[in-house]
């Protein structure tokens, strides 16, 4: 889920930003009918049997199925498409698995909901100036009816069911390895949306990889390579804990190149999305984390060309060559940047030139 600031919600009601193919939206929930007791919620990898239909489809309201959800049953499949904001079937019962981001809408609405309950949620395009979704209905259709500052008045309202649902986990209880695991299942669906052009969806498992990782910085195992014993407390060797040591658990270097790699993609995602800004913050984390990663480099130095940051833009290409100095990619990049600097620096000393004749 997406964290922006929308306006206060309606009382009874609760609002956030969500990501979908073709950009944000606004979702606002609010619950249907009495409220169900227990503690059994959905949470990661949770699987789910949902229904979602529009509210406006009165043949397709509340239903009762047969069949609870089982441990060993795997979530439904279903293509995400630029052309939809749901990125589920409508009007049938579905699997859905908690944390993958499949439909980062549903998953929203699911939090604190507990099987047997429904409820009901608005969708908007959220700032048509960043989402290609502002000015498109929930089925992907061009509409006009957008504000000059270009906030689309266009919503959906949809109804959700939460039939059954298995146990899943907060982070905060899973393994350093179960949460390994979640992170490098991020990364590859996110390399398969970017490869699919679902920047957005890209960007949102790049977003939830980073997330995890975090939590697993100082509980990574020791390298392979460092010193078969180490000393015990008693003055005697212990084996180190390369052997027997839990192989789910990535090393030092393993975490770091990987966590590189996911701010390296992130900023690339946040390139083609105009966020500069966010863009160039990624790269940095990225050459801090892997100062011989040149695509990291290469990354900030594209951020910061564009955010007109030259100096900073010509470092970065610069130290590419320093790694690899046969990059035809970086000489042309560091090409256009002294250009410009050439053209700024003549257009300044015109100004002075004018200042002082």
């Amino acid at each position: 889920m997406t964290t922006v600031q929308v306006p206060a919600p309606v009382p009874g009601e609760t609002s956030w930003i969500s990501a979908s193919p073709g950009g944000l939206w606004e979702v606002r929930r609010r619950w249907l009918g009495e409220r169900k007791r227990g503690d059994l919620t959905p949470m990661m990898g949770s699987l789910c049997k949902v229904k979602v239909w529009r509210s406006t489809d009165t043949a397709s309201q509340e239903q009762e199925s047969t069949a609870s959800v089982g441990s060993g049953e795997q979530a439904t499949s279903h293509p995400r498409s630029q052309d939809s904001v749901l990125q589920l079937p409508l009007d049938e019962w579905c699997l859905l698995r908690m944390g993958e981001g499949q439909c980062d809408i549903t998953e929203g609405c699911l939090e604190g909901m507990r099987a047997g309950e429904m409820c009901e949620f608005t969708i908007s395009a959220w700032n048509a100036k960043n989402s290609k979704a502002a000015g498109s209905d929930a089925n992907g259709t061009q509409t006009e009816n957008t504000t000059e500052q270009g906030s689309s008045q266009q919503s959906d309202c949809f109804t959700l069911q939460l039939h059954s649902l298995t146990p899943g986990q907060e982070s905060w209880q899973m393994t350093p390895g179960e949460k390994w695991a979640w992170v490098l299942s991020h990364k590859q669906r996110g390399g398969q949306r970017f490869g699919n052009g679902d920047i957005w969806g890209a960007t949102d498992c790049y977003c939830r990889a980073v997330k995890l990782a975090i939590t697993i910085n100082g509980k990574t195992r020791r390298n392979a390579s460092s010193t078969g014993f180490k000393e015990g407390v008693d003055g005697e060797d212990d084996e180190d804990d390369a052997e027997g040591a839990d192989v789910s658990i990535p090393t030092e270097e393993e975490y770091k190149t990987v966590k590189a790699e996911l701010h390296c993609n992130l900023s690339l995602c946040q390139l083609k999305l105009g966020q500069l800004g966010k863009s160039r913050d990624s790269s940095i984390k990225a050459t801090e984390l892997n100062p011989k990663s040149t695509k990291a480099w290469y990354r900030l130095g594209q951020a910061c060309l564009q955010l007109g940051e030259l100096e900073e833009s010509r470092m970065a290409f610069g130290k590419i060559l320093e790694l690899q100095p046969d990059s035809a990619s970086a000489r042309t990049a560091l090409k256009q940047v002294n250009s410009r600097l050439k053209d700024l620096d003549s257009k300044l000393g015109q100004r002075l030139s004018k200042m002082f004749n």
